[in-house]
């Protein structure tokens, strides 16, 4: 996944809606953008908040990222 794929599908969730990721998936694409993981996890967090969605780590040893559109 690239970061402009996440957020094309981020713009796409209507509210309400909620999208399901793998983390290291969503991690890889900010890669190139942030050298630890705290700063990736922290663009993601911006990418996010930009897009109206609260997101949240979850599953087995944080392995997923849930992303879920607030209600306008």
């Amino acid at each position: 996944m690239k970061a402009t794929d996440l957020q094309d599908r981020l713009a796409r969730l209507i509210p309400g809606d909620t999208l399901l990721l793998p983390a290291a998936e969503v991690e890889q694409a900010f890669a190139c953008h942030a050298s630890t993981l705290e700063q990736r996890r922290a663009a993601i967090a911006r990418l996010a908040a930009w897009y109206r969605c609260r997101l949240t780590i979850c599953g087995p040893g944080e392995s997923q990222f849930l992303f879920t559109r607030h209600n306008d």
